[in-house]
């Protein structure tokens, strides 16, 4: 990323940067904080104007901005603070077109998003993820006002997943909102870890350090809020499914959405912010439905006869929900063993070990090889070879757990992860795999052939665990190549002894 600092939004008044500042600073106390938002007149308006609404409901009327602060409580003085403080400040440009209001709504639900799942997660400053969430597309304003031509170009990739929305960005302005929030004056007034949260919560860094698991909070809620704003839906909604898988967070995608839309309203209504309808999930899908149906009948109207085009449709309607089963089925599922795809292993891999550090719980994997593999199509011809991995893929099946996940990774090569597994159960269950398959000759096209595998296996140890799930994998393939290197039809496993 370039470090030539882009044209920032103006310094803030030296009040509102104290309160930036201050507000992020958790070892300051509340009465440092009510002597700083005092020196603002517009600040103090706000927070008398929020303490003093129905939504608190206090018996006496707040008449100062102490009073505010104590009775509102030290998270809402900080979240109200830092959120007028960065309108305030960006309200001072023109960004070419952008809409404000329409921005200012995608920040909230962020902003409420990451303190949402902050809370879920017992994360120990919630603020700090509200801070983030609402920073984290202060960029695209950036970037707007850096370049007001591009500004209806850049509001038009608000509909882009956010890492699709932040590849476009660099096409066509030369950095990612994140990117460009990362060389503002904005980014510099913030406490270290939010700003560079902020920066880094489209690619979050692996591990346990506060850094790392805020940005995880904000790259969390930027795929969850796609779920409102981005298209298309199935691959959003699926994406924030598997986000929450990663993060073991129970409570459904749906139940998230409501209660972010519920938290939105009500800030809303405390900053004065105009916000439109928001969807529940079921609403989002039927909107998608519809403007898929509507979209599909205006170019048959256009084609032929209402009464053909009705004809059409239901029979397009037929082969687009045939198609998507077999997108959705191709993009998770080896179509030749029905067993899952590579895709969906690494997936699965990585949501154990972000899992694997947080509940400190070992578990397995497997790397497998059919053992002369190339004979069996050299010598029978490769319809006798496709037989022979769909008749073992069913082994695999017999001989594994339900909760295990068995995936083909190419060719001749599968690989099963063994969930709560350890070392010494994961060569039980290899053997187990590996006699299955050398058990009794494989029928292939009315063939029949004696077959063997070799498997590489490693064990996640959380005492001294992998960065990622790729570590673990290249650790059983060597153990792989070691049962290869020494006879084949054996199981060898990775140690670091």
């Amino acid at each position: 990323m370039s470090k030539k600092r882009s044209v920032p939004l103006p310094t803030p008044p030296a009040a509102l940067a104290r309160v930036i500042q201050i507000a992020g600073d958790k070892s300051r106390p509340l009465s440092d904080l009510g002597r700083v938002c005092s020196q603002d007149p517009g600040l103090t308006v706000e927070l008398l104007r929020v303490a003093n609404s129905a939504r608190y409901g206090f018996v006496d009327p707040v008449r100062s901005v102490p009073e505010a602060v104590v009775k509102l409580g030290a998270h809402a003085v900080r979240a109200y603070a830092i959120t007028y403080s960065m309108r305030a400040v960006a309200s001072t440009q023109t960004s070419g077109g952008l809409d404000a209001n329409l921005f200012w709504e995608d920040s909230l639900r962020r902003a409420a998003t990451t303190h949402y799942l902050a809370e879920l997660l017992g994360y120990e400053d919630p603020f700090e993820a509200f801070a983030v969430g609402l920073c984290q597309d202060l960029g695209s304003q950036l970037l707007a006002i850096r370049l007001p031509h591009l500004a209806m170009a850049l509001q038009g990739l608000r509909d882009k997943p956010g890492k699709q929305r932040a590849e476009a960005e660099r096409v066509l302005a030369g950095r990612s909102h994140a990117e460009e929030f990362a060389v503002s004056q904005i980014a510099a007034l913030l406490p270290v870890d939010i700003a560079k949260a902020v920066e880094l919560h489209h690619e979050p860094p692996a591990g346990k350090e506060r850094l790392a698991r805020l940005a995880r909070l904000g790259h969390a809620a930027d795929i969850i809020a796609d779920v409102v704003q981005a298209q298309p839906k199935a691959y959003v909604i699926g994406e924030a499914e598997a986000v929450l898988e990663g993060l073991s967070i129970k409570e459904p995608l749906s139940q998230i959405i409501d209660e972010v839309a519920a938290r939105m309203i009500e800030l809303a209504g405390d900053m004065e912010m105009t916000i439109g309808e928001q969807p529940n999930l079921d609403q989002l899908l039927n909107q998608a439905q519809v403007a898929m149906l509507n979209l599909a009948e205006e170019q048959e109207m256009e084609a032929t006869a209402l009464t053909q085009a009705l004809r059409e449709k239901e029979e397009s309607n037929r082969q687009l929900e045939e198609s998507n089963r077999k997108l959705e089925q191709m993009a998770s599922t080896d179509p030749l063993t029905n067993l899952d795809n590579r895709r969906v292993f690494n997936r699965a891999l990585e949501a154990e070990v972000e899992r694997g550090k947080y509940v400190a719980q070992p578990f397995s994997v497997l790397i497998m090889d059919i053992d002369f593999f190339k004979r069996v199509n050299d010598t029978y011809g490769h319809p006798a070879g496709d037989a022979a991995l769909q008749a073992i893929s069913g082994r695999f099946g017999v001989a594994t757990r339900s909760i295990d996940r068995v995936a083909r990774l190419g060719g001749e090569e599968f690989g099963i992860l063994l969930p709560g597994t350890g070392r010494t159960g994961g060569r039980v269950a290899a053997e187990r795999i590996r006699a299955a398959v050398e058990a009794a000759p494989i029928d292939a096209r009315g063939t029949r052939i004696n077959m063997t595998i070799s498997i590489g296996g490693a064990t996640f140890d959380a005492k001294d665990p992998v960065a990622n799930g790729d570590e673990l994998v290249a650790q059983a393939d060597k153990a792989l190549y070691e049962a290869k290197r020494t006879g084949r039809n054996r199981v060898c496993w990775h140690t670091t002894r």
